[in-house]
């Protein structure tokens, strides 16, 4: 039974440690790539579907990642999520190149986060990717028991460096690295050494203390548990805090002897690592790459999924909408939906552009869950100071009211109403933004405020794999 679990666990880490865990598979993928009989990993999906780890997809005996999964991976990474935005964006703002963090899923390091250079000519890593080549600094770092020890290789044409993030006794938890293309070296390679340390700094005293912290929830099972059912409620334990097995046991209902035997097939499938194997008696921790699945669904549910949402709301309010994300310091759009803002004029696109914060619609939102003094050392030194404490104070606004009306510093008779896009974290990752003529905001300011909060509360929902309410204010 407990070798089911593993099997059915490493379809789970399949699935989701796809570049785009949204798109189907087909079950007969799955059983090759598994190396098992088609009928058995097609009643395996179907108990994973029901269990909300894996969705059904449109064409039949398809799967992609559920909804409990991306929950899953949202809870797992909530606590880190304040020190890893920030650690990662300053390194960025230090470099101006790519910077991630990987974690270890089976054979290699998968990418759990990322803020990408804005250079045009850069080196990528994107939420999912598998970094799996045995010359990387990536995997020498992940190996390394020394968080001083910076680690450097170059592979084609793309220059690594990379540190250890440990935990308090020591161990290896993730990788955090600065990617950038190798011509560049000689000029950023210093500040990217500096600034893997100064990240990997910020991150670990995060994990020290949540792993102190005290376990408080504790869910139950019901009479007859299934192994796998009862998997999940170990993970989602787990997700909380590490723990030791009898505390898990006795938080989750479970024997201690079956308890056992399920956290060793869990460990077995990478899912779950124990903290120190040293320390008796063990604890358990759920491995950082689970924090790369509610991750990349981010990108693509935004394009595909958000953007009908988008363009209805745009029809309903005859405004332009856009929905935006943070790269580095700026503003990029992803999805806009635009309209004629008043008879003989017309709004300018902005798909797939990047614009600095301070000029942005959506910037106050983007860096809302930054402290205010983490956002003044983030912010591009060019501007002055009074343009700095006017921006916090839209950061201000927003943070206390949930949504912010202004008009740009640069678009005479413009404005725009902008609301803030959680993943499933609770973490802010996009900005949802109506933008129209500052007369028509006179008369209309509140149902636009309404109609972008309910948007915005909308793709949040996706994000967080639940139905989108269908309210939409008209």
């Amino acid at each position: 039974m407990t070798a089911r679990v593993s099997t059915a666990l490493t379809i789970v880490q399949m699935i989701a440690g796809r570049g785009d865990p949204t798109i189907a598979v087909p079950v007969g993928s799955i059983a090759r790539d598994l190396g098992a009989s088609l009928s058995q990993t097609s009643r395996l999906c179907s108990e994973l579907q029901g269990l909300g780890l894996l969705e059904a997809g449109e064409a039949y005996g398809t799967y992609l990642l559920g909804p409990e999964a991306v929950r899953l991976s949202g809870r797992a990474a909530a606590p880190y999520a304040h020190a890893l935005r920030y650690a990662l964006t300053l390194a960025a703002h230090q470099t101006g190149e790519t910077v991630c963090l990987a974690a270890r899923s089976g054979p290699g390091l998968q990418i759990t986060a990322m803020v990408e250079s804005l250079w045009t000519l850069h080196a990528p890593a994107d939420p999912g990717d598998l970094v799996e080549d045995e010359h990387s600094a990536m995997i020498r770092a992940e190996r390394a028991d020394q968080a001083e020890e910076t680690f450097e290789s170059t592979i084609g044409r793309c220059a690594e460096i990379a540190a250890p993030v440990l935990g308090p006794a020591g161990e290896s938890v993730a990788v955090v690295a600065v990617r950038m293309p190798v011509n560049r070296l000689p000029q950023h390679g210093s500040s990217a050494r500096r600034a893997v340390q100064i990240a990997r700094r910020s991150i670990e005293p995060a994990i020290a203390h949540h792993w102190a912290s005290e376990i408080t929830e504790t869910p139950s099972t019901g009479p007859r548990t299934t192994a796998l059912e009862a998997s999940l409620l170990i993970l989602k334990h787990l997700a909380t805090a590490p723990d030791t097995a009898t505390g898990t046991a006795r938080a989750v209902g479970l024997r201690a002897d079956r308890t056992q035997r399920l956290l060793d097939s869990c460990t077995r499938t990478g899912l779950v690592v124990p903290v120190d194997q040293d320390s008796r008696p063990a604890r358990y921790r759920l491995s950082w790459a689970v924090h790369a699945w509610h991750r990349s669904i981010v990108a693509p549910t935004l394009v595909r999924h958000a953007s009908p949402l988008a363009e209805r709301t745009a029809e309903l309010t005859q405004t332009c909408v856009f929905l935006t994300v943070l790269r580095g310091m700026r503003s990029l759009t992803l999805v806009e939906h635009l309209s004629s803002p008043g008879a003989g004029l017309r709004m300018s696109p902005w798909l797939g552009r990047a614009h600095p914060i301070i000029g942005s619609d959506g910037g106050p939102v983007l860096v809302m869950d930054l402290d205010l003094p983490e956002i003044a050392e983030l912010f591009p030194p060019r501007y002055t100071r009074l343009e700095l404490d006017r921006f916090l104070r839209r950061v201000r606004q927003v943070v206390q009211e949930g949504a912010i009306s202004m008009e740009p510093f640069d678009d005479t008779g413009m404005q725009s109403v902008t609301a803030p896009v959680h993943d499933s974290s609770g973490a802010v990752v996009a900005a949802a933004c109506l933008v129209g003529t500052v007369e028509y905001f006179a008369t209309d300011g509140p149902r636009l405020e309404a109609a972008v909060r309910e948007l915005a509360a909308q793709i949040s929902d996706l994000l967080r794999h639940r139905p989108a309410s269908e309210n939409v204010c008209s």
